[in-house]
């Protein structure tokens, strides 16, 4: 029987098997931040986040005021700008306690706001060069800031298609 050079052939002597089994796996994990570490960890957060319907459950009890804090540090924006994000004023965020929980719009965009920046700490690296990320402007935004897209859902879903041609070389 003819071996057609084109096909690989799995190795037969012990040896060669037992490498090849042995090799260790790419580790394939993210291990950037979750959305609860993003949303200040357990203490923010003590409910399961481990599904959609996880997600919607959260959104209709809301989130406390404290999340917003550890958001805003991964976007590295200010409290200010991240008011603005959520369509609020930011004497609005101030007045309510730390413990106190959000209503079902802004904890829905909040949620938005940081599944979004998970994703983009896991395609550009780091929260450092993705917040220097959200401040720079980009020729696919006619040289705008991502951040300036983030008050809407629309502008979100074209920052995560820049993110998404990113991930595969594509300049954006």
């Amino acid at each position: 029987m003819k071996k057609d050079s084109k096909t690989k052939h799995f190795p037969v002597n012990e040896e060669d098997f037992l490498s090849v089994v042995n090799e260790p796996a790419p580790d394939l994990q993210y291990t950037g931040p979750n959305l609860r570490i993003i949303l200040g960890g357990n203490k923010a957060v003590n409910q399961p986040l481990s599904g959609d319907l996880d997600l919607i459950a959260l959104t209709r009890t809301g989130i406390k005021k404290a999340t917003l804090k550890s958001l805003a540090m991964y976007m590295g924006i200010s409290m200010e700008q991240l008011s603005s994000l959520l369509h609020s004023s930011h004497r609005n965020i101030q007045r309510k306690q730390d413990n106190e929980l959000l209503d079902t719009l802004k904890t829905e965009k909040v949620l938005e706001l940081a599944a979004f920046v998970q994703r983009g700490i896991e395609v550009i690296g780091t929260a450092a060069y993705f917040a220097e990320w959200l401040q720079s402007p980009l020729p696919a935004l006619d040289n705008k800031k991502p951040i300036d897209f983030l008050d809407t859902t629309f502008g979100i879903q074209i920052l995560y298609k820049i993110l998404g041609r990113l991930e595969y070389g594509v300049y954006s």
